[in-house]
């Protein structure tokens, strides 16, 4: 893994946690909405070309000499959001029969969002975000670490 790999990964991790934890926000905000559907964010591995690839690509070189071209193997790219699904179990009824969005018997539907569930997913998303953004912090370091011991070098 290169060091552009590493941060590439870290990144794509940094902002499919993001996205995550505006989607766990939109659902608190709105967990007192009637009707309201909780929006749950599906993460899968990243797949796309690594850096080296797309870098092999714009200089012009054949997709048959890319191989030669890139030193090391494939690795993982990380995650990423790959869909955002509602939950359709109904929310809670609730008798307000003057309510704008009552049915035909005087009932609203509440949002299906427990706010518990919603903190407790934000956790998680933080701790994850916290630990990609460790990762690039270490990358960061070793590399100022790589640039201070080449000046000493020379």
């Amino acid at each position: 893994m290169t060091f552009f790999d590493l941060l590439n990964t870290a990144s794509n991790g940094l902002e499919a946690q993001r996205a995550k934890m505006e989607i766990i926000s939109n659902n608190i905000a709105n967990s007192s909405t009637p009707g309201y559907k909780r929006q749950i964010a599906i993460v899968k591995s990243k797949q796309e070309d690594p850096f080296a690839t797309v870098m092999a690509r714009e200089l012009g070189i054949k997709d048959s000499e890319i191989p030669n071209f890139i030193a090391g193997n494939q690795v993982g790219r990380g995650i990423e959001i790959s869909e955002v699904v509602v939950d359709k179990t109904p929310g809670q009824k609730l008798h307000m029969p003057n309510h704008p969005n009552a049915d035909e018997n005087g009932d609203i539907e509440m949002s299906n969002v427990d706010t518990l569930t919603e903190m407790l997913e934000m956790m998680y998303a933080v701790r994850n975000y916290k630990a990609n953004l460790s990762i690039v912090e270490m990358a960061k370091a070793a590399a100022k670490e790589t640039m201070n011991m080449g000046k000493a070098g020379g």
